[in-house]
């Protein structure tokens, strides 16, 4: 197994069969410490697999609409557990490159009330994008339409890379690689004056008026 290809078909035969924690050490290699799954009523299920040495599998398996495949089809996203947290969830990546730079995509929860959408609109999507407009470059794929991202909340952090599926063109990259670009970004994330700035930017939140912020 050295593709994410190759990963790709591992997975869909793992996720048509029986899905157990024995079933993920024989197919993957690694040990699953937790293996959820949920049933959609079109005929989709998520998988979302978590393994001891940190990695996560999200999978999105279904049954093809396309008359040309005779199989079920699925996708997945390949992430690195990490410590980062925020108090407002966020998916921000790579998208693209303009004028030199790389483009951020960014993506924030939604709020409930008007002044909560106001506060994320004027001061905390241009201040979390303003951390990471230097380093987004990092986060460049590997071919022209993939890329690495990061998405945090209060409980949970992770950086993946683009999904993949048996349309991607970067179904072609070494499993290594991706591996290897995952540790590199976690340790990028892990710089004292980007931990800095991101930890201060939820105290700033935190200083709010508890009115504010009652159900964060």
């Amino acid at each position: 197994m050295e593709t994410m290809g190759d990963l790709l078909e591992r997975i869909c035969e793992f996720a048509s069969h029986e899905m157990t924690r024995e079933g993920a050490k024989k197919a993957f290699g690694w040990n699953a410490y937790s293996i959820d799954v949920k049933n959609r009523e079109n005929d989709e299920s998520y998988i979302f697999i978590k393994f001891e040495n940190g990695y996560t599998l999200f999978v999105r398996y279904y049954l093809s609409l396309d008359p040309t495949e005779s199989k079920d089809s699925c996708e997945f996203t390949l992430g690195l557990q990490t410590d980062m947290r925020s108090r407002i969830r966020y998916d921000i990546h790579y998208a693209g490159y303009i004028h030199g730079q790389g483009y951020i995509r960014l993506r924030v929860q939604e709020m409930k009330n008007r002044m909560q959408q106001m506060v994320l609109e004027e001061f905390y999507i241009p201040a979390l994008k303003a951390i990471y407009k230097p380093i987004i470059i990092q986060f460049k794929g590997l071919y022209s339409r993939d890329f690495f991202g990061v998405e945090a909340d209060s409980v949970h952090g992770e950086i993946f890379y683009a999904p993949v599926s048996c349309r991607s063109e970067h179904k072609e990259a070494r499993i290594g690689e991706v591996v290897g670009r995952l540790n590199e970004l976690d340790l990028l994330l892990k710089q004292p004056q980007i931990k800095h700035d991101l930890a201060e930017l939820d105290l700033q939140l935190s200083l709010l008026p508890s009115t504010v912020w009652s159900d964060l």
